[in-house]
């Protein structure tokens, strides 16, 4: 161990101006191999600093370098694992991390520890001492013993300690031994002799001591006796320095009492001072003027001023009551009287709000709609409650006082508002939609008393309706009309007649009604034939103009009802308080002002609609349901229109679809949870279930369709239906938001359509199937064209292709062999020259020879040829539809077309199997033109 810290000091902490004091070798805990030697050096000059470094020898030759250096001062913990006596070579040290060493011995780990000890306390102050635990007391205690000395005079510390193993000499020292050995020349040479010469000296000089000191005994004495009489007077000063204290010590208790009683005083006034500050502030916030009290009392609440005087005097008293007293004043016989007054002010005012505010709401429940429906009798409008609205808004912050005061009279007050509200607006929305559903019949019986009606149209889609009516049936429509007339005429007397003959036109003879007005078409004609009406856009029972009627009417009663809901949602938000937003916010137009109905104020009221709607954060559960309660028959009577407009016309379903969607989307985007939306969108659920069962309705009309065996076919009526039902919904559904629903439907549709094209066109016994398929699938190309519907491209190459085979099939088969002898010959001839004979060797073929071509071709002169294409023309003419001569001109172009093929072919077989012998068919190219062109303009 010495050698190495020799070796430790000469080539590591020399260099660096460092003594090494303490070294253990260590390796990890746990582990068997020791890897490491940990050192504790000081710096040798001032000022010391302490360091621990850990050592690593160099895998090849004897150098050690240091692989990492901590100051003492980073030291935190030392954890020498000694528990209970029990000895251990483990030992922990904590800097910034915690590294878990263990020792070579018990010994060595002490000693390192030990030093540790003695360089903290040496050289560290008191607060960056690290803690030892686990450490053997035996090796703090030999420390201590000698360590608590002052850092200059200890002759028992650090260094002294480490000096036993090593200490390096001074430069006095080191000149001393120089000249010493100098003076001896034979000090390296004989060493033996240098060592007796040393010697001598020492004894001389031990002996000269010995004299010295027997010589200074009498000093020694007498600097005795001087001691001993210093201590004399010292004790003699000790006495006096006694008296002085006792004298000093009586003085000071008095003056500590004098000192206490001043500072009691102090306390006593600053504790006076602070009872009164708190006195006075507590009067300040318990008290309630007089004013306001009168006010909570007596004060009318039907005036603006009474109003304002209360709103005031409500937030005075809120205040008041909501003021936190200190500890124990509470029990003061004054606060508990004034707290007892204002719970009554409290208990009293919130009944009086309550009963003025629940008289007001039943009093605006019970006023009848009549007169308010009556003064829009010109157009269709619901009665504004923006009145009423602007007329509550100055009670608003006395709702919100009653919200915190008496939640139960809120509540009650809130229940009585929506059970009034509920009675108005069912009246109200009620006689709305009868005078919706009267104004749209009354003008359907004005078209059919005036002739206006269908019975008057040219159009194709009527072509096949006139058919006059039985007496039965002129009789039932007279009847019927009288009884909507006399109801209509009743809609101008008293609001309760309408009622009552709404209640009977639209109970018991609704269905009557609405079917009588929709058969103004449909008398004498059968169902789900082809041969009569068809049951759509074209065979559909209200013209154009009706749906259009029915359309506007539709939108007309959304537009009302819409801000109708929202002025409702809006104003329970801000009156009730049902959002976080401040309480102080006014809708437009003051509580003195009139309704605006101006351009200007209307655009106002739905500015600040808007806004409201977008910025409120609602309890959707509370708002929902007052809406509900207050609104519950807005649903029922919406829905029961949309049931109206399907008995009157089932494409209606078409309209109410585009519409409904478009107004969801939009009362989604502005509040996805408002009551408009949630009910908008129940109602879109029942549409788009209608508009479903329509289609399905339309695609089982298509499939039980069918061809009458002894008519002519031309286009097939549910060809034509679906022509112009896809025209009507594109027309509708142009630019909606519903395109999904209205091109599913296309494609179920004309799927349906092909299934009974395919199906039908063989049942017909005056039409060929090719012709009733490549008519009607033409008809449907021309259509699909027309329109662009990018979602029926691919149904569109179909009908194309469709077109296309049948077509060709058909012409194939009409024209057939115009030729027939000629055909069967060159086809023979076509075979012998397959079966490997020369083309110029046919001629000599008895059965192919010139004089059998010659024989054949005298039997086709042009005038056969003529009448033969004039037969088969006539049959084209009579196929197809007599309605549609640009078919039957691309029919009988293809037929030319084909023929001049058949022609050329037979003149190039004679060309090559018969040549330079001046056969010649007897008709020319130029003669087929012309037979086929005379053929068309005869006809």
């Amino acid at each position: 161990m010495t050698a190495i810290k020799h070796a430790l000091q000469r080539d590591l902490f020399t260099p660096q101006d460092e003594r090494l004091l303490g070294v253990v070798h260590i390796g990890k805990a746990g582990g068997k191999k020791k890897k490491a030697i940990l050192c504790a050096s000081v710096t040798t000059e001032r000022p010391v600093e302490v360091f621990i470094s850990k050592i690593k020898r160099a895998e090849k030759g004897d150098t050690y370098k240091k692989q990492k250096v901590w100051h003492l001062k980073e030291l935190k913990v030392v954890n020498g694992k000694e528990i209970g006596g029990k000895e251990s070579t483990e030992f922990d040290l904590q800097f910034e991390k915690n590294f878990k060493w263990s020792a070579t011995s018990v010994g060595e780990k002490h000693n390192f520890l030990s030093c540790l000890w003695k360089l903290c306390h040496r050289y560290l102050p008191r607060q960056q001492k690290p803690a030892f635990s686990n450490v053997p007391q035996s090796i703090l205690e030999v420390s201590v013993a000698g360590g608590d000395t002052t850092r200059g005079g200890s002759t028992a510390g650090v260094e002294d300690d480490s000096l036993e193993d090593y200490q390096a000499l001074t430069e006095q020292e080191e000149t001393d031994l120089e000249r010493m050995i100098t003076e001896c020349e034979f000090a390296i040479s004989d060493a033996e002799a240098f060592t007796n010469s040393l010697s001598k000296d020492l004894s001389v000089l031990d002996g000269q001591n010995i004299h010295s000191i027997m010589g200074s005994e009498a000093q020694v004495n007498s600097l005795m006796v001087l001691l001993d009489n210093a201590l004399a007077e010292v004790s003699q000063i000790e006495s006096r320095l006694d008296e002085y204290d006792h004298m000093v010590g009586g003085i000071a208790t008095q003056m500590g009492q004098m000192k206490n009683q001043e500072s009691f005083i102090q306390i006593t006034n600053k504790n006076h001072t602070r009872l009164l500050e708190q006195l006075d502030t507590l009067v300040v916030q318990l008290d309630l003027s007089k004013g306001h009290v009168k006010a909570l009392r007596e004060s009318d609440l039907r005036t603006d001023s009474g109003i304002e005087a209360c709103t005031s005097a409500a937030e005075a008293l809120q205040e008041a009551m909501e003021v936190e007293l200190p500890k124990g004043l509470s029990k003061l016989n004054a606060v508990k009287e004034q707290q007892k007054l204002f719970h009554d002010l409290r208990q009293k005012f919130a009944a009086r709000i309550f009963e003025h505010l629940n008289n007001v709401f039943v009093r605006q429940g019970s006023d009848q709609p009549g007169a308010s429906l009556a003064k829009q009798a010109s157009g269709l409008k619901l009665p504004k409650h923006f009145p009423y609205h602007r007329d509550l808004l100055p009670y608003r912050q006395l709702i919100l006082w009653l919200k915190v005061a008496d939640k139960t009279k809120y509540t009650q007050l809130s229940t009585t508002y929506t059970q009034s509200l509920n009675k108005l607006y069912t009246q109200e929305i009620k006689d709305f939609m009868a005078t919706a559903k009267q104004r749209f019949i009354q003008q359907a019986i004005l078209d059919v008393n005036s002739g206006s009606g269908s019975l008057q149209s040219t159009s194709r889609s009527t072509l096949s309706l006139a058919v006059p009516m039985s007496g039965e049936q002129k009789s039932r429509q007279k009847t019927l009309s009288k009884k909507l007339s006399s109801s209509i005429r009743n809609l101008s007397g008293s609001q309760q007649s309408l009622s009552k003959e709404k209640r009977k036109i639209f109970g018991s003879t609704q269905s009557l009604a609405v079917k009588a007005v929709g058969k103004k078409l449909r008398f004498g004609h059968k169902k789900r034939t082809l041969g009569g009406s068809r049951e759509s856009l074209a065979t559909s029972d209200f013209e154009l103009s009706d749906r259009e009627k029915f359309s506007s009417t539709f939108r007309e009663v959304l537009n009302e009802l819409e801000p109708t809901c929202q002025d409702e949602e809006v104003f329970l938000t801000k009156f009730f308080h049902l959002n976080v937003e401040s309480a102080d916010t006014m809708m437009p137009g003051g509580s003195d002002d009139e309704e605006d109905d101006t351009d200007q104020g209307i655009a106002s009221r739905k500015k600040y609609q808007e806004a409201q709607v977008t910025k409120e954060i609602r309890p959707a559960n509370i708002v929902w349901r007052m809406m509900t309660e207050i609104f519950s028959v807005v649903e029922s009577e919406l829905l029961s229109l949309v049931a109206f407009g399907e008995d009157l016309d089932p494409l209606n379903s078409l309209n109410m679809l585009v519409v409904i969607g478009q107004r969801v989307s939009q009362a989604q985007q502005v509040n996805d949870g408002s009551f408009l939306a949630k009910m908008l969108g129940n109602c879109l659920i029942e549409v788009k279930r209608n508009f479903d069962n329509f289609i399905k309705n339309k695609v089982r009309m298509v499939q039980e369709s069918h061809v009458s065996k002894g008519k002519k076919c031309g286009i097939l009526p549910f060809v034509q239906d679906f022509e112009d039902f896809v025209g009507l919904a594109e027309s509708i559904f142009r630019d909606s938001g519903r395109r999904t629903d209205i091109d599913k439907a296309y494609s179920t549709l004309i799927w349906a359509v092909f299934e009974t094209i395919e199906r039908v066109s063989g049942d017909s016994q005056k039409t060929p199937a090719e012709v009733v398929m490549f008519e009607n699938y033409h008809h449907l190309l021309n259509c699909l064209s027309s329109l662009k519907i990018a979602a029926l491209e691919n149904e569109k190459k179909q009908v194309r292709v469709r077109y296309n085979e049948n077509f060709n099939s058909y012409v194939t088969t009409m024209l057939g062999r115009p030729l027939e002898k000629l055909s069967n010959f060159f086809e023979g001839v076509k075979q012998v020259i397959d079966g490997g004979l020369r083309p110029e060797e046919v001629g000599f073929q008895l059965k192919y020879s010139k004089q059998e071509l010659r024989k054949c071709i005298k039997e086709y002169s042009g005038k056969e040829v003529k009448k033969g294409l004039e037969s088969v023309y006539h049959k084209i003419v009579k196929h197809t539809s007599e309605a549609d001569h640009m078919l039957l001109r691309v029919v009988w172009q293809d037929m030319q077309k084909e023929f001049i093929r058949q022609y050329k072919d037979f003149e190039d077989l004679i060309a090559k199997c018969y040549a330079g012998s001046q056969i010649k068919l007897e008709f020319t190219i130029d003669d087929v033109l012309n037979y086929f062109s005379d053929i068309a303009l005869a006809q």
